[in-house]
């Protein structure tokens, strides 16, 4: 079901220019959705029977067996893939050499042994990747696959120790599809340790692989919670991220317009203070981005939703500053602003794809319901295909969309200028009137 969040209107003056484009939602995805915690992430693999979203998280799928903590939308329903992951959950998933590879604290992968923790699906069977992992201490958080200068790999991430029955191979480390090698060394410093996020991005100097988590120093090297990878050493990124008081953790990283975007819990970026759990890395310097948010930055992402591409912010937070942004918040340009009612419960997981019906972006995470409709653990926002001359926002053109154009006309608000030549006249009428004649999408 699609549905478009309709604000309330009655009263209130209205300018083009302030008239924002109501969310347009579906929860096709998530009615009646997964039941269980929460999803955590998603990918987008092919394994040889078609592309197709898969979620992961901890979860059932309602009604069909196997459905644990792993799950392929059809087209019109979730289904199990490969008898689910045994107990427990998973964090994270990529497409490596051809494979759907899944990562975190899992006993089994549809109970083939030394699938613990890592597994490989070839599309017809589970396979090991003989990790080693099956200890309670270890848990993976993060895959990518990123190349170094070395060949493309898979690089893991996560507070595991010994990996592959390697000692000192731990926390970070890398897969070619045959062989574990370290990552320029591991994680270190006075804090619960673990590295949370990894990221592959080019930000204008050649592909490089950012790590962040908790940790004080990486390979030796003196990072707070973030760090990046060259292919040759760890390096600082500017004295780091941090807070007064707690332990900081950076959750996830997304490049957009040549810059990386931080999203997780922290207060202070290279030694000044920065928006809260969220900051932008140009290259060189750290910089806040609006006003941060009052709790944890789970996710971002990169999506255009028919008004023009912008940054997505999720997490377990309620507002940016004194503005009201339930779990889910758009970037307008110089502030955070909300996505309609935003959702009941926590958003961990994001990914834009077609299903179909044009550009989504699916979230996933621990919530029932997302701008009062029902949708448990996954929700979509579309690409609204717009129709610019619902002035009330209302999915309907009638005479009150004429009469608030013509508010609009006769007070020579800028918003009347429909046709864009700098003149508010005749012309401008016409071209309203136009696209009222010509209906909504």
């Amino acid at each position: 079901m699609t549905i478009r969040t309709l604000g309330a209107l009655a009263g209130v003056a209205l300018s083009a220019a302030g008239v924002a484009a109501a969310p347009v939602w579906s929860t096709d995805l998530g009615d009646p959705g997964l039941s269980g915690s929460y999803v955590a992430s998603f990918a987008v693999h092919d394994d040889g029977s078609g592309e197709a979203l898969y979620a992961t998280g901890q979860f059932s799928i309602p009604g069909v067996p196997g459905g644990s903590n792993l799950a392929r939308w059809n087209g019109s329903a979730w289904e199990a893939v490969g008898g689910g992951l045994q107990a427990q959950y998973s964090n994270a998933m990529a497409t490596f050499q051809g494979d759907l590879i899944l990562a975190g604290y899992f006993d089994t992968a549809g109970n083939v042994p030394g699938t613990a923790k890592l597994a490989r699906w070839d599309g017809q069977n589970w396979n090991s990747m003989d990790a080693q992992a099956e200890s309670f201490l270890n848990s993976m958080w993060d895959i990518a696959v990123h190349d170094d200068g070395s060949g493309e790999a898979l690089y893991i991430a996560g507070n595991y120790v010994n990996l592959n029955g390697q000692t000192g191979l731990d926390h970070i480390a890398r897969w070619d599809g045959e062989n574990y090698t370290a990552v320029g060394g591991t994680i270190g410093g006075a804090v619960p340790l673990i590295v949370l996020d990894i990221h592959s991005a080019d930000l204008g100097d050649g592909a490089k692989l950012y790590a962040g988590g908790r940790f004080l120093t990486i390979g030796g090297v003196p990072a707070l919670n973030i760090a990046v990878w060259d292919g040759q050493g760890w390096s600082d990124l500017a004295g780091g991220l941090t807070r007064p008081s707690g332990f900081t953790q950076v959750l996830h990283m997304v490049d957009w317009d040549g810059d990386l975007y931080v999203g997780g819990r922290f207060e202070i970026a290279g030694g000044a203070p920065v928006s809260r759990n969220i900051a932008r890395w140009d290259g060189s310097a750290w910089h806040s981005v609006g006003a941060g948010f009052d709790g944890d930055v789970q996710e971002l992402a990169v999506f255009d939703d028919g008004s023009g591409e912008t940054l997505y912010a999720m997490g377990n937070f309620n507002n940016s500053g004194s503005t009201p942004t339930p779990r889910i918040a758009k970037w307008n340009g110089t502030s955070w602003e909300a996505v309609g009612a935003g959702a009941n419960g926590n958003v961990f997981g994001a990914i834009v794809y077609d299903l179909g019906d044009g550009p989504a972006l699916h979230m996933g995470g621990g919530f029932s319901s997302v701008d009062g409709q029902v949708s448990n653990r996954v929700v979509s926002l579309l690409a609204d295909a717009g129709c610019p001359a619902d002035l009330t926002g209302d999915g309907q053109l009638n005479f009150f969309d004429v009469a608030a154009f013509l508010d609009l006309y006769n007070a020579s608000d800028p918003g009347a200028d429909w046709n864009n030549d700098g003149l508010i006249n005749f012309f401008d009428l016409a071209a309203y009137l136009d696209d009222f004649n010509a209906g909504c999408p």
